[in-house]
């Protein structure tokens, strides 16, 4: 076959399509990619065809080209294997073209399939250009009426028993024409994922996925997620994103429920549709078991290889990272016997908190307090109580939740501040059963745990706030860069009476004292490396002089609150806030308020050693 013909777009004769004119390749591949994807292409039909066939494999017109994400790459390599698939294994005779004429109703009928080679832009609108030819003057006056016309016409052709292939970025065609949305199924809402992914194999034994060979599989392409008119009960999903296998941990990620589709056929009237994510690496057009998957997918259309459409009621049921479920959060926080504050201790903490913030916030402000509820004692104590700060001052609106995927980079810089509340687990962002995972859940896991670690390190030190409440000094052990960022790590505690000194009484986060010393019963901490008054300013300590020693540092250093900053961020620290009564403290709130609105920014404040 001559070389043109098999890297470009071939311009058709409309009278007799049989016909081909000279070929033109602007966007030529490699001769050694051309043999590579020859070579890959299967030698035969999976089925032998049952007629003749003729495919057209539609590429985005000339004049949406130069604006086409996919031009010089997918396309014309997408072009060559799709025509080595037709010519290759006699499954089909390909006709490549991107002239809008095809789609007239009397030049549709002859094909037995369309493939929508990552057709992007609204190539279904006739230029200026096209209106002038006789075939479409022929069909109608203006531009509406003659759309309409090409819109009926692809319509009518699948409704009527024709068949549709569409590869990665075709989905994301024709936004202006909602029937095109659901003619394919779905709507292109992003691409998270550019890398390796694993990929669950629905229905293994389904006959379009057979190039697979079972439940599990892995490919490195660019991921697709998608929206409305996308739904389980209108497709038959054949492979999903595996999120147990994948890294969760990137960004843009939109869906909440884990649905990912990657692959799905679908009815429409009497035609056969298919549509896959894959398609946009140059190096699946010469993957053997993608060409085989493709292959297939075109005899599906064409009527050859018959395959069930019937919507699945059923999808696997996959972990991935997110919220608790309610239920579960209420047996977790049964079975380690912590409660929820009382109606009764929620008036007491909204009595104790003040009417006024110490600082008028400088916009309005979000606050993300961020803990598993049930881990200890104090926790849903401190998420109520932030929350009624915020409410009754008006000083930032809280949002709580123990869902890590708002911890990731395009989602928590959309707060001024992150509360890390009494977390005292070595790794929260991690499934507890990460030990019984396989290989590929562990790695995917961990790849999770790191995005969101890198991710609060890059919010703090890029401006944002970061606050400690209590036991957020026993998290993290093996993070050294998280106890740096806090400024220490639990080493021993008291729980008793104390005697707190206010070591710097003019500090803004210290003002509710007015200088005089302070008495409360909590849990106090004890610190250890990296604690050290080199690298933050102490605010609050233990007052030796109204109490006895307890013994636990040789240089009687037993600071109980400080400020820092972490490159442009600020932090801020507290021990107190153990026990329940602490939260309905007035000294402690507005302490803790102070605070806070330092984290923000809005109480400007010293945090220099």
């Amino acid at each position: 076959m001559n070389r043109a013909w098999a890297c470009a777009i071939v311009w058709i004769s409309i009278s007799v399509l049989a016909t081909l004119q000279p070929a033109r390749c602007d966007d030529e591949i490699p001769a050694h990619r051309a043999r590579q994807i020859h070579e890959a292409a299967p030698e035969k039909p999976t089925v032998a065809p049952k007629a003749p066939r003729r495919v057209l494999i539609f590429n985005t017109p000339a004049h949406l080209m130069p604006k086409d994400p996919h031009k010089g790459y997918c396309i014309p390599y997408g072009t060559s294997a799709l025509e080595a698939l037709g010519t290759k294994s006699g499954a089909f005779a390909p006709v490549v073209s991107d002239d809008l004429a095809m789609f007239l109703p009397e030049n549709l009928k002859r094909f037995d399939a369309i493939v929508l080679n990552n057709t992007s832009g609204s190539w279904i609108t006739p230029t200026d250009d096209d209106l002038q030819r006789e075939e479409f003057r022929q069909a109608g006056t203006g531009a509406e009426a003659v759309e309409q016309i090409l819109r009926t016409s692809l319509l009518d052709y699948v409704r009527n028993g024709g068949g549709l292939v569409a590869i990665h970025f075709a989905i994301g065609a024709n936004r202006h024409w909602p029937e095109f949305r659901q003619l394919l199924g779905g709507t292109f809402t992003g691409h998270p994922w550019n890398e390796e992914v694993g990929l669950r194999i629905e229905e293994p034994d389904h006959p379009l996925v057979r190039a697979f060979g079972g439940p599990q599989y892995r490919l490195a392409d660019e991921i697709y997620q998608y929206g409305e008119p996308y739904d389980r009960s209108q497709v038959r999903v054949l492979i999903s994103l595996d999120t147990e296998r994948t890294n969760m941990g990137v960004r843009w990620i939109q869906r909440t429920d884990g649905d990912f589709a990657l692959a799905w056929v679908k009815d429409f009237g009497q035609g056969r549709v298919f549509y896959t994510s894959f398609g946009h690496r140059t190096e699946l057009f010469w993957h053997q078991d993608l060409l085989s998957f493709y292959l297939d997918a075109i005899q599906f259309a064409t009527g050859d290889l018959p395959a069930p459409t019937a919507p699945r009621p059923d999808r696997p049921s996959m972990r991935q990272p997110g919220p608790t479920a309610a239920e579960v959060r209420a047996a977790n926080m049964q079975a380690k016997n912590v409660a929820d504050p009382t109606a009764e201790q929620i008036e007491q903490i909204r009595a104790a908190a003040p009417d006024t913030a110490p600082a008028k916030p400088g916009k309005p402000r979000r606050v993300l307090v961020w803990g598993r509820s049930w881990t200890h004692q104090p926790n849903p104590f401190a998420e109520r109580a932030l929350e009624i700060l915020g409410e009754k001052t008006g000083a930032f609106q809280a949002t709580v939740s123990d869902d890590p995927r708002l911890l990731l980079a395009d989602r928590l810089p959309t707060f001024d501040a992150l509360v890390m509340n009494n977390i005292h687990e070595n790794a929260p962002f991690l499934p507890d059963n990460l030990q019984q995972l396989d290989d590929q859940q562990r790695t995917a896991a961990e790849q999770f745990d790191a995005a969101v670690k890198q991710s609060i390190l890059e919010f703090v030190r890029g401006g944002k706030g970061l606050i400690g409440i209590h036991a957020a000094t026993a998290a993290f052990r093996p993070w050294p860069e998280y106890g740096q960022m806090l400024g220490g790590l639990y080493g021993g505690h008291i729980h008793q009476q104390v005697a707190i000194r206010v070591e710097d009484p003019r500090h803004p986060v210290n003002a509710c004292f007015a200088g005089k010393p302070w008495e409360i019963r909590d849990e106090i901490y004890i610190f250890r490396e990296p604690y050290s008054r080199e690298n933050l300013h102490v605010l609050l300590s233990l007052d030796l002089d109204r109490m006895e020693d307890p013994g636990k540092r040789p240089d009687k250093d037993y600071a109980i609150s400080w400020v820092r900053n972490e490159g442009d961020g600020r932090v801020f620290y507290t021990t107190l806030g153990h026990d329940a009564a602490t939260y309905w403290n007035p000294m402690f709130l507005q302490h803790l308020l102070a605070g806070v609105q330092f984290a923000i920014g809005d109480l400007k404040a010293e945090a220099a050693p």
